[in-house]
């Protein structure tokens, strides 16, 4: 990655079990994990999960016309 990121850890369920912030480039050759049991993961530009105020227990809803090739 170029650019640092929030790194949004999600369930089966689609719901945020855990959020790492700010993973920075320079972190290379680092490996982020979810403390918990995840089946999906967003990566989204840092910062916007505290803009949109994302929090664990936050269930995430896709548009299923730009994810419809996930098996949701």
């Amino acid at each position: 990655m170029k650019f640092p990121i929030d790194i949004i850890w999600l369930d089966k369920d689609l719901k945020i079990i855990e959020i790492t912030k700010g993973a920075q480039p320079e972190s290379f050759p680092e490996i982020f994990q979810p403390t918990g049991s995840a089946k999906y993961v967003l990566e989204i530009n840092a910062g916007l999960s505290d803009k949109y105020d994302l929090k664990e227990g936050d269930k995430c809803l896709l548009d299923k016309k730009l994810f419809g090739q996930l098996n949701l």
